[in-house]
């Protein structure tokens, strides 16, 4: 019992992968999935897996930040199908989730290309762009896989959105590979 206790510790904590993603906004980029343009926004895209239990709980959590951060943050969710899959395989909890967050755009990303163009491989994982395009911040905003509480990653957002230097600019991302 204590192996499967430790082991269930050992998973629940070990971080996915993830590579740094690019100094600023993919204005134009070869899978043209992410023409994004300059606003006086910041920008927080999100990497989902439609079936990984884990990121209800980066789902809930960016809720939360959105809710404390206020009107001038828009999200971008790139969310995981498998290439020739059906439209519905995206369909699910997570999917319902992602469409209540307001100034959010739920975008279909096959494969996980437009998700790995930012660095990002593992669901849940977070890039965030000030409003000049400039990467500002990229990682995970929960403390463990399925986890929710306060945590650095949301303090870190919230404290660049509010102006203030944060703690940490990359935190570990928890969740299921892309």
């Amino acid at each position: 019992m204590a192996g499967l206790f430790f082991a269930l510790i050992a998973y629940g904590t070990t971080p996915g992968e993830s590579n740094l993603p690019p100094g600023v906004a993919p204005f134009a980029n070869a899978s043209g999935m992410l023409n994004a343009s300059p606003s006086p926004e910041w920008e927080v895209v999100m990497a989902v897996h439609p079936k990984c239990p884990c990121t209800v709980a980066s789902v809930n959590e960016l809720s939360r930040l959105l809710g404390k951060v206020g009107d001038n943050v828009r999200c971008r969710f790139l969310v995981f199908h498998p290439v020739d899959s059906t439209p519905d395989w995206m369909n699910g909890k997570i999917s319902s989730r992602l469409a209540r967050i307001p100034r959010s755009v739920i975008q279909a990303d096959e494969g996980g290309e437009a998700a790995f163009e930012l660095g990002m491989k593992t669901s849940g994982a977070v890039v965030v762009f000030d409003p000049h395009g400039k990467t500002r911040f990229h990682g995970g905003i929960t403390v463990s896989r399925n986890h929710e509480g306060d945590n650095l990653g949301v303090r870190s957002i919230s404290m660049l959105i509010q102006g203030k230097t944060p703690p940490l600019t990359t935190t570990p991302i928890y969740g299921c590979s892309l």
